[in-house]
């Protein structure tokens, strides 16, 4: 039975990777004051690229095209008045699973979603035809109940943590309460997540959980990265997709949990170049802070991280930030302006250096906390997460 159904996902997956010769055809019925609206899908590269494109009339619009492969795409209807230069802000917008076949669209013009989230618009496009779409949907449905209680945790740790941090009024208690139960919603989501890649390993959708958690943002460890690529080539064999999955990861299993970290080479405050190596205490704690002088997220954490800088530096913990400031004076203007009293880097190559390169980071700010030993504990911890993981190392 098992070798049936590993024949089965492969037949499945090389359908994936081979062209498909039947064309997409795309009908659609839009309520409210829609005439002459543009209807385009766009792909899901960077930046995004116009697959087709039709006007609304009657209500109605329709238009066929043809992909390679089923694939995340992006529907948008442009509201921008005749001759008015197009918006983002004037846009309804909403992304789906394209495949080739016969697919409907249905929605409401007051209601659809807008290209900026809008809490008051609650509708949503009502898509048929795409049983790629079906499944990314049934997987939505499943994991329903843990991500309501997860944005309601959420909402809570911003209005009772969040927002007084801001005035460097910090409910560490609190917050460290609802860390710790949105940490546990994340652990269940990602469990089911990795349910359903298993189940539905030949899928496109699969495939795209799969790579989500290779952005950095999820901790995993090297053992869980790998039965996953594991799970996904057997039956996605040498598709060019999978082929980039497999080269992400390997990078991602450099900063696994439980991985030694990556020794780079940095320059400290006078301009000397320095490994990364030579600054690390033994024996601590040491959280790696990637930040830059422009990224206000950035510099609005620094007085948490003073606060808990003070509470646990005499207690086996230390920081090393590592700015990615291009311009040395920036970054000097920077750390005189807010005296962070921990160890100060730099990597003057900014997106294009090892401190990006090497650990991952798809944006700042970001850090990762290395046990005593060096090894990566946990990543992308901020506010509360942080003393949740510290109260927890150090007692």
């Amino acid at each position: 039975m098992k070798n049936l159904l590993t024949v089965l996902f492969l037949v499945l997956a090389i359908q994936y990777c081979q062209a498909q010769n039947k064309s997409f055809h795309i009908t659609g019925s839009i309520q409210g004051p829609c005439e002459g609206m543009v209807f385009k899908l766009l792909d899901n590269s960077y930046p995004p690229q116009t697959i087709a494109t039709t006007v609304i009339k009657d209500h109605c619009f329709e238009l066929t095209g043809e992909i390679p492969a089923p694939g995340f795409y992006r529907w948008i209807i442009d509201t921008t008045p005749v001759g008015k230069k197009s918006s983002e802000a004037n846009w309804l917008a909403g992304n789906f699973y394209l495949e080739n076949s016969d697919i409907t669209f249905q929605g409401d013009i007051h209601t659809l979603p807008t290209y900026y989230w809008n809490p008051e618009r609650k509708g949503k496009m009502i898509i048929q035809g795409s049983e790629t779409e079906d499944l990314y949907q049934s997987f939505k449905t499943s994991i329903q109940e843990l991500s309501k209680a997860r944005n309601q945790a959420d909402g809570e740790y911003l209005e009772q943590y969040h927002r007084p941090a801001l005035d460097n009024i910090f409910n560490t208690e609190e917050g460290i309460r609802l860390a710790r139960r949105i940490s546990e919603l994340d652990r269940q989501i990602i469990q089911a997540t990795i349910r359903f890649i298993k189940q539905n390993p030949a899928s496109v959708v699969a495939l795209d959980q799969a790579g989500y958690f290779l952005l950095g943002e999820i901790d995993l460890t090297s053992g869980q990265i790998e039965d996953l690529q594991n799970t996904l080539s057997g039956v996605w064999g040498n598709c060019p997709r999978m082929t980039e999955f497999k080269e992400k990861a390997e990078m991602a299993k450099k900063i696994a949990i439980g991985a030694p970290f990556q020794d780079i080479e940095l320059t400290d405050p006078e301009g000397k170049k320095v490994k990364l190596s030579e600054c690390l205490p033994t024996g601590k704690y040491v959280m790696l802070e990637f930040w830059a002088s422009w990224c206000g997220p950035c510099r609005g954490e620094i007085p948490h991280l003073k606060h808990v800088y003070q509470n646990y530096k005499d207690k086996g913990f230390e920081i090393i930030s590592v700015s990615i400031d291009q311009k040395n004076k920036d970054w000097q203007k920077a750390m005189k302006e807010e005296k962070m009293p921990w160890i100060q880097l730099n990597d003057p190559q900014g997106e294009n250096g090892p401190a990006i390169q090497v650990y991952n980071v798809t944006g700042v700010p970001h850090c990762i906390l290395l046990d005593k030993e060096g090894k990566i504990f946990k990543t992308n911890m901020r506010g509360a997460y942080l003393d949740a993981a510290l109260e927890q190392l150090i007692p």
